[in-house]
C-alpha cells in the first residue's frame, strides 16, 4: 500500500481551509445585509416604543402591508419600480397614521393603561394579517422573479438587491440619527421620549408629533419590509419574525435610546449568521432568545441604556 503523498494532503487541508474562510466571509456579508434591514425596523419600532411606550405589535402587521402594498402596484398593476414603491411606502405611513388616530389615540384620552394598547395592538395585527392572507392567499409571493445580477467582493458575493439593502440602510440610519439630533422635529421627538408631561406644559403639540412619529416609524417599516420581498419574496406572516427581531435588538441595545437599536440588529444578525456557520439554522431562535434573557437578567438597561434611578423607573 502506498503512502499518502504529503503535499497532496496540505494541499487538501489548506484548500478544506479556504472554502471554509468563503464560507465564513460570505456568512458574515448575508448577517450584515439582514442587519441593514432589521435596523430600519428597529429604528421605526424605537421611534414609536421610545416616544409613546406603546408595544406596537401591529408594526409587524404594517411591515406585512407595505410589501403587499408594494406587490398590489409593482405586479398587479404593472406600474414601475419607482412609482410603486413610493406610493407603497405612502399607504404604508398613512396606515401607520390611522392606527393612531383609530386606536391608541381614543385610548390615551380614555386613560386605557399601556397594557389595554398592547391588547389592542396584538388584535390590529390579528385582524391585518388575517385580512392579507384572505385577499391574497397564504402562499410566498415574489415581487421581481428570475435571476438578479452580482457583485462580487473578494470571497463575498451580493446580489444587486442585497446591494440596494445596504446602501439603503448606510444612507437612511445616519441621516434619521443627524434629524434626531439637529432639527426641530428632533428635538420635539426626544423631548416627548425623555418628558411627555412637560413638553405639553412647554407648548409642543404632542399629538402631532406622535403622529408624525408612526408616520416616519411605519415608514421604515415598510421601506425594509420591500427591500426583503425584493430579494427573497413573501407571505402574510413575514411580519412577526421581523417585530420580534426589532423588539429584541431595542432591548439588546438600549430602551430609551435611538442608536441602540441599530446595534442590537447587527449584533443579532452577526450572531445568527456565526451560529449557521458553526452550529445550524435551526438553533437561529434558540441563541437570539438566550441573548435576550441573558440581556433582561444581567444588564437590562441593554448596550447603551443607563441604569436609572427608581423613581425615574417609576414615572
Amino acid at each position: 500500500m502506498s503512502r499518502p503523498n504529503l503535499k497532496s494532503v496540505k494541499r487538501e487541508i489548506a484548500d478544506a481551509f479556504m472554502e471554509e474562510s468563503k464560507m465564513l466571509w460570505q456568512l458574515l456579508a448575508n448577517g450584515f445585509v439582514n442587519g441593514c434591514l432589521f435596523a430600519l425596523t428597529a429604528f421605526g419600532f424605537a421611534l414609536i416604543y421610545n416616544t409613546t411606550r406603546i408595544f406596537h405589535i401591529a408594526h409587524g402587521a404594517i411591515y406585512t402591508a407595505g410589501a403587499y402594498l408594494c406587490y398590489v402596484f409593482l405586479v398587479k398593476l404593472g406600474w414601475n419600480m419607482p412609482l410603486a414603491i413610493i406610493l407603497a411606502l405612502t399607504l404604508t405611513a398613512l396606515l401607520g397614521i390611522l392606527t393612531e388616530l383609530l386606536v391608541y389615540a381614543p385610548l390615551e384620552r380614555r386613560g386605557a393603561s399601556l397594557l389595554v394598547a398592547l391588547l389592542s395592538s396584538l388584535g390590529l395585527y390579528i385582524a391585518l394579517v388575517n385580512f392579507i392572507a384572505m385577499v391574497f392567499g397564504n402562499e410566498t409571493k415574489v415581487l421581481r422573479p428570475g435571476v438578479e445580477a452580482t457583485f462580487h467582493f473578494g470571497p463575498i458575493i451580493l446580489t444587486r438587491i442585497q446591494f440596494a439593502q445596504v446602501i439603503t440602510a448606510c444612507v437612511l440610519l445616519p441621516l434619521l440619527l443627524l434629524l434626531l439630533r439637529l432639527t426641530d422635529w428632533g428635538k420635539k421627538i426626544r423631548a416627548l421620549r425623555d418628558n411627555p408631561t412637560l413638553t405639553e406644559v412647554m407648548g409642543v403639540n404632542t399629538r402631532v408629533v406622535r403622529l408624525f412619529v408612526f408616520a416616519l416609524g411605519s415608514a421604515l417599516a415598510g421601506i425594509s419590509a420591500v427591500l426583503s420581498a425584493l430579494d427573497i419574496g413573501m407571505d402574510p406572516h413575514i411580519g412577526m419574525p421581523a417585530l420580534l427581531i426589532a423588539a429584541v435588538a431595542l432591548i439588546i441595545g438600549g430602551v430609551g435610546t435611538f442608536e441602540g437599536p441599530i446595534i442590537g440588529a447587527f449584533l443579532l444578525c452577526i450572531l445568527q449568521s456565526l451560529v449557521i456557520w458553526q452550529v445550524s439554522a435551526r438553533w437561529m431562535d434558540a441563541v437570539t432568545f438566550g441573548l435576550l434573557i441573558f440581556f433582561l437578567l444581567f444588564r437590562p438597561q441593554g448596550l447603551l441604556g443607563q441604569r436609572r434611578r427608581l423613581e425615574e423607573a417609576l414615572t
